[in-house]
């Protein structure tokens, strides 16, 4: 029985679905490194998203999109994210849409969160960029061997812990990486001891993203006026010490939206004109000159775009 079984399940495992005018493919990529003593291999849950009019003999950029951080365990272990909108935007683009998720989460193999920072009056956030950044790695391996993907045009997109997971694995500089975009990244915010829009233990978390600056490819960081978990303050302060470090990018403080830009229809009427602007700078994709100061002059406070 189990002979009829099992290919049934691996059938179903693959199986692709047509929903928001794109094909969507579920899949399980492994990740090695995993467990206590760093030699479990972990599969992580996988949405690979094409277009309706995919051809497989063509060769598309690929946009890695991570997720944040669910604070109750129930949402974590029961919640797939899928980031629709954003995967259209993307698809859009001439990009196929990858959509992971990380050790720990709803689909995926791990006992713990690969991003958790531990206490909030002791945040391990070297730990959590390590670990995550490496999830993300995997995916990145796994793409490349794809027979439609083109290995050289690979971007990285992330939204909270995503955003703060992505900008880790853009500074491992793995070759074909060419960008990131950082929606409201960070770690350790809307602490119950912390301000609004502030962090546990701020500085420490300022330090590390300002870590990130070894990437050498361009990256784009969107905060929202009213983030409850990363203000603007913080954002400014995370992204000059990124500079610092030699990185680049441009941060854009946008009108108030609260944290969930990326994963909001109504939110990317805010980012996209950004974002046509960065894929048109990367050369990837159908991006698009944009006329930013306009942009800028239409969505206030203009001082927040540096």
């Amino acid at each position: 029985m189990w002979k009829r079984i099992l290919p049934c399940l691996v059938i179903l495992m693959t199986a692709s679905v047509s929903a928001f005018g794109m094909m969507t493919e579920d899949i399980m990529i492994p990740a090695e490194g995993c467990g206590l003593l760093g030699k479990t291999t972990c599969r992580l849950a996988t949405y690979i998203n094409k277009p309706q009019d995919f051809d497989p003999a063509r060769k598309y950029p690929v946009v890695i999109i991570s997720h944040g951080t669910a604070t109750d365990p129930y949402t974590r272990t029961h919640t797939r994210f899928d980031y629709m909108y954003a995967s259209e935007y993307f698809l859009d683009k001439g990009f196929v849409a990858v959509v992971p998720m990380r050790r720990g989460y709803s689909g995926s193999d791990g006992a713990s969160i690969s991003d958790s920072i531990g206490p909030c009056s002791n945040p391990d956030y070297s730990s959590s960029a390590r670990e995550s950044s490496r999830d993300i790695a995997a995916i990145i391996n796994y793409v490349k061997g794809l027979p439609y993907v083109d290995s050289q045009r690979i971007l990285l997109v992330g939204t909270s812990s995503g955003g703060f997971a992505s900008l880790a694995a853009a500074s491992l500089n793995v070759e074909g990486v060419i960008g990131a975009i950082n929606f409201a990244g960070g770690q350790g915010g809307l602490s119950r001891s912390e301000p609004y829009g502030h962090a546990c233990h701020e500085q420490r978390l300022i330090d590390v993203m300002g870590s990130f600056g070894k990437a050498k490819v361009p990256t784009l960081w969107i905060y929202s006026e009213n983030d409850a978990f990363f203000g603007p303050e913080l954002a400014q302060a995370m992204f000059g010490e990124f500079l610092k470090n030699g990185g680049k990018g441009k941060l854009v403080i946008a009108p108030p939206f609260g944290h969930a830009l990326l994963s909001q229809e109504e939110g990317i009427n805010i980012w996209a004109p950004y974002g046509d602007e960065f894929l048109y700078e990367l050369g990837a994709g159908h991006g698009l000159k944009v006329d930013l100061e306009r942009i800028v002059d239409y969505y206030p406070p203009k001082k927040g775009t540096i």
